[in-house]
C-alpha cells in the first residue's frame, strides 16, 4: 500500500468528526442527570471551543482523546512507528495549543477542566463530581448586589438595612431619579439595562444577587394593562432574564404590582415563573416542580402588603425570590422555606395620624372649587355603582386609618389619599396658582414628606445613630417629581424583611460541610 502524503493524512483527519462523541454523550447525560444543563456545546465564542462551556460561570470542560492530545507523551511518542515526521509535530502542536488555551482562559477568570477519554469511560461519575465542584463555588457575606430598574434606590437600601449586602452596580434611566439616587448614594446609576453595552458591563462585574423592581405600569390596575405587549416596559423582564442567563447570579429579588399574578388570567405570571424555573433553572420560593415538568404554585403566595410590614399603607406587591439550582445542591435548596415572610413585627407608626406633619404649608390644602369638583365626580360615580373618586383616608370616624396605595403617575391620584387636617386661618385663603380660595373643610393632600414616611425613606431608612435623618432630595427636584419617585418606589421596611429572609437562605445554602 502506498504511503499517505501529509496532505492526505490532514484531509482524513479533517473528515474525522466526533471521534469522542460517545464520551461526550456520556458526560452530557451525567450532567443532565445532575440538573447541570446551562452549558453550550463546542461554543466557538469561547477561546479553544471547549466541549462544554458554562459561560455565565466561566467553567470550560474539554474531553481529550489520549492519542490526539498526547497522553503520557514521552512513552506514546516512542510507540509511533509510521509517519513520525507528521504525527510527532502534529500532536505536539495540539499539546502546545492545549497549554495556550488553558493559560488564556485561566488568565481571563475561567476554570478549565480537561478529562482524558479513558477516565470518562471508567469514572464518568467522578468527572461529574469535578464539574459540580467547579460550579458550586459559594459566595461569602457581604453578598454583592446589582440594583436594576433602581429608581431612587429603595430596594438597594432595604437590602443594606438587612445587613450582609453591599451594592456594586446600578441601572436607571429616568433623569430625575438618577439625580436623587446620586444625591443619596453618591453614585450615578445612569445605565440602560436593555443595551448590549450594559449587558457586557454587568458580565464583567462580580456580583451575587440581582435586584430589580421592573416597570409595573403595564401590569397595574391603573396602567394600560398591556403587560408584555408594551415593548419599552413590559418586556424589560426579558432583558432581566437575559442578564440572569448571561451572568448566573446566586439569587435574585424581583418586585412588581400585585396585579402581575392575575393579569391575563395568570398567563403573564406563568410565563415569568416558567422562564425563571424551567428555562433558567432557578428554585423560586413558592413554586413546586411536578414530575411532569409543570410548575405548581398559588399566585397569592407571591403577594405581600406593606400594611403588614410596619407602615399604614395598603400597598399589595408581588415579590419573586429565586436561588440558582446549578450552584446550590438540591438537598440544601429543598431545605429552604416554602413561603415568603408574611409580616414584620416592628411597627413604624400606629396609624396614618401618627405620621402626619403639623402646620403644613397652606399650598397643600385644596382649593374649594377643585374639592367641589371632586365631590360631584364621586357622587356621579357612586350613582353608577362605581367606587371611584376621592377619599379622605383619616376621617374622624376611622379608628386606625391607613393610606391607599401611593401611585407612581407623576403625583396624580393624590385625591385617593386626602387628609382631614383643619387649621385656623386656612379657609378662604387665596394661594397663587389656585383658581379659587382654599376650602373650609380642612381637606388637604399629603405632603411629599408624608409619602416618604409611608414608603420608609423618611424617618426610618436613613436615620443615623444620633437620630438624624440623612434622607433628602436635591434642591432642584420639584414636588411633582418627589411624589412620582416615592410612588414609583418600594416600601423599604417590606423589602428589608424580604432581604433578611434572603440573607438567611443564602447563609443556609453556603454553609456546606462537604464543599458541594
Amino acid at each position: 500500500m502506498a504511503r499517505k502524503t501529509k496532505e492526505q493524512i490532514s484531509f482524513n483527519m479533517s473528515r474525522v468528526r466526533g471521534k469522542d462523541s460517545e464520551l461526550e454523550k456520556a458526560l452530557c447525560t451525567e450532567l443532565d442527570r445532575r440538573g447541570l444543563m446551562t452549558y453550550s456545546r463546542n461554543d466557538k465564542t469561547v477561546f479553544g471551543k471547549p466541549d462544554f462551556a458554562f459561560k455565565a460561570r466561566k467553567v470550560a470542560v474539554f474531553c481529550d482523546s489520549e492519542f490526539w492530545h498526547g497522553y503520557d507523551w514521552k512513552r506514546t511518542a516512542t510507540d509511533i512507528k509510521t509517519n513520525r515526521e507528521f504525527w510527532i509535530p502534529k500532536i505536539e502542536k495540539n499539546m502546545e495549543r492545549d497549554r495556550t488555551v488553558v493559560e488564556c482562559l485561566t488568565a481571563n477568570g475561567w476554570t478549565v477542566l480537561r478529562f482524558w477519554g479513558n477516565r470518562i469511560k471508567r469514572d464518568v461519575l467522578g468527572c461529574g463530581d469535578d464539574i459540580e465542584r467547579a460550579l458550586r463555588v459559594y459566595p461569602q457575606s457581604p453578598y454583592r448586589t446589582v440594583d436594576l430598574c433602581a429608581g431612587i434606590g429603595g430596594i438597594r437600601r432595604g437590602f443594606e438595612l438587612a445587613g450582609g449586602f453591599t451594592n456594586v452596580l446600578s441601572a436607571e434611566i429616568d433623569k430625575y431619579a438618577c439625580m436623587t439616587y446620586e444625591h443619596i448614594f453618591g453614585e450615578n446609576p445612569k445605565n440602560d439595562l436593555t443595551t448590549e453595552e450594559f449587558k457586557k458591563k454587568i458580565e464583567s462585574t462580580a456580583y451575587d444577587v440581582l435586584l430589580a423592581g421592573f416597570p409595573c405600569q403595564t401590569f397595574s390596575r391603573v396602567g394600560l394593562g398591556e403587560g408584555f405587549a408594551n415593548e419599552d416596559k413590559g418586556k424589560i423582564f426579558f432583558h432581566i432574564a437575559e442578564i440572569i442567563e448571561r451572568t448566573r447570579p446566586c439569587a435574585f429579588f424581583l418586585e412588581n404590582v400585585d396585579h402581575l399574578v392575575t393579569r391575563d388570567k395568570g398567563a403573564t405570571f406563568r410565563k415569568i415563573i416558567d422562564t425563571l424555573e424551567i428555562r433558567l433553572k432557578y428554585r423560586v420560593i413558592g413554586v413546586t416542580m411536578m414530575n411532569n415538568g409543570i410548575s405548581k404554585y398559588n399566585p397569592k403566595d407571591f403577594v405581600r402588603n406593606s400594611r403588614n410590614f410596619g407602615v399604614p399603607q395598603n400597598r399589595p406587591r408581588t415579590y419573586i425570590i429565586g436561588f440558582d439550582r446549578e450552584r446550590f445542591c438540591p438537598d440544601k435548596l429543598d431545605s429552604l422555606p416554602s413561603e415568603l415572610p408574611k409580616k414584620r413585627e416592628r411597627q413604624l407608626y400606629a396609624n396614618l395620624n401618627d405620621l402626619m406633619e403639623q402646620d403644613v404649608e397652606p399650598r397643600y390644602y385644596m382649593a374649594s372649587g377643585y374639592l367641589e369638583t371632586l365631590v360631584q365626580h364621586r357622587e356621579r360615580q357612586e350613582g353608577k355603582g362605581y367606587g371611584f373618586g376621592y377619599r379622605i383616608v383619616n376621617q374622624p370616624d376611622i379608628e386606625n386609618p391607613i393610606a391607599n396605595t401611593l401611585l407612581a403617575t407623576g403625583g396624580s391620584g393624590k385625591e385617593r389619599n386626602l387628609l382631614y387636617d383643619p387649621r385656623d386661618g386656612i379657609a378662604g385663603l387665596k394661594i397663587k396658582g389656585k383658581k379659587t380660595p382654599l376650602n373650609d373643610q380642612g381637606v388637604r393632600v399629603m405632603t411629599p414628606t408624608e409619602w416618604g414616611k409611608l414608603q420608609g425613606f423618611i424617618n426610618y431608612a436613613f436615620m443615623n445613630e444620633n437620630g438624624e435623618d440623612g434622607f433628602s432630595f436635591p434642591d432642584s427636584i420639584p414636588d411633582i417629581q418627589r411624589y412620582k419617585q416615592f410612588g414609583n418606589s418600594v416600601t423599604i421596611p417590606a423589602v428589608e424583611e424580604m432581604a433578611r429572609f434572603m440573607r438567611l437562605c443564602l447563609d443556609t445554602l453556603c454553609n456546606s460541610n462537604d464543599g458541594r
